[in-house]
């Protein structure tokens, strides 16, 4: 693969996730039709420890290759135009969508499409479309922007969630039980689940708590500690943590009762279990794909309409739970990462990082 990250970059040991260091690799001439990117505002959530956890089982590693043995992590956010060959880019020019944890991205002959463009590089093919769609913007105040970039991702994640299991007509469930329950996806899910008035558990830390119960989306909150306390009623668990153990002692409480386990997160990526699951096999909820099938059916407008206003309606419900904190440069986010991947953010940090 040819790598096109450039700048300071931070790189992931992968197989050991939480081991990181650093390089620098000089920014490289641009090619005629080729575009270098200036990396500038990204978010850092434990969604970006679910590339991490993932990157060889999902291929988040070969979105932007790195040195062997290592990766470079995704992440969401703002990037511009810096040095332009290309004649549909100019010096400044702004876009939002999938970047790399370092300062710069080469891309190589991006192709024009309405309102962006889309990395069409050999090693990205094969690899969700979504990814690989970079929007047009306009600069606007960094609050919203640090909005933006922290939530419309996860936030169209938990909103496809919610519409899977509205068509499979909740697999016959009374209850919607979500772990790591404070974590932005599911509180973007349980946003859209409790809007058709689902009833939803959050599963959560003591920590998290009360912040869990201040979202008002959940009709009840639970400490990892009360899964024995679940009623065994149909339900279906949504698992944000991938947690084993927590899965375990979720199947071993609810048996013949649990009518769906969905996987989509890995914010507790280092705990492990080998011990058969009772219930129904974990499957993967892999949003990419989904938000295909989404976007087959409702079409580019339609789809582009019901997501819009469903995230209208959520950003003034998470704007005042929220404080975005900025930080300024890698070494900022080298630390964010090795926080996040060890644990110690909760889901009411808000962290965005200004790497220029």
């Amino acid at each position: 693969m040819t790598e096109t990250v450039f700048g300071e970059r931070m790189l992931i040991t992968r197989g050991a996730i939480a081991v990181t260091t650093r390089d620098s690799r000089p920014l490289p001439e641009v090619g005629d039709g080729d575009v270098l990117f200036a990396v500038h505002r990204i978010a850092l959530t434990a969604n970006n420890v679910t590339y991490a956890a993932a990157g060889e089982m999902l291929g988040y590693w070969r979105f932007f290759p790195g040195p062997e043995g290592k990766g470079v992590l995704p992440v969401w956010g703002f990037g511009e135009v810096v040095e332009s060959r290309a004649p549909e880019f100019a010096v400044g020019d702004r876009f939002y969508g999938y970047w790399p944890l370092a300062t710069h991205l080469l891309v190589q002959a991006p192709v024009s499409t309405p309102g962006g463009f889309t990395d069409a590089a050999p090693h990205r093919q094969g690899l969700a479309d979504i990814y690989n769609r970079y929007s047009r913007v306009e600069p606007r105040l960094a609050g919203e922007e640090g909005l933006d970039a922290l939530f419309r991702p996860l936030f169209m994640t938990g909103w496809l969630i919610d519409s899977f299991l509205e068509s499979a007509g909740d697999f016959g469930a009374e209850q919607v039980i979500m772990s790591s329950a404070s974590s932005k996806t599911a509180m973007a899910a349980a946003f859209n689940l409790s809007r058709r008035g689902a009833v939803l558990i959050g599963l959560t830390s003591a920590a998290n708590r009360a912040f869990t119960e201040s979202l008002g989306s959940y009709t009840q909150v639970l400490t990892y500690d009360d899964v024995d306390t679940l009623e065994q009623k149909p339900s279906v668990y949504v698992d944000f943590a991938g947690d084993r153990a927590l899965t375990q002692s979720v199947h071993v409480r609810l048996g013949d009762a649990l009518k769906h386990s969905a996987i989509v997160g890995m914010t507790h990526w280092s705990h492990g279990g080998d011990t058969p699951l009772p219930g129904p096999t974990p499957t993967l909820f892999f949003a990419p794909a989904v938000a295909e099938t989404t976007l087959a059916k409702l079409g580019p407008a339609g789809f582009a309409d019901v997501t819009g206003r469903a995230w209208a309606k959520f950003v003034p419900a998470v704007r005042e739970k929220l404080a975005i904190e900025t930080l300024d440069g890698l070494d900022a986010a080298e630390d964010v990462y090795r926080d996040l991947a060890a644990g110690r953010i909760g889901g009411a940090s808000a962290i965005v990082v200004e790497l220029d």
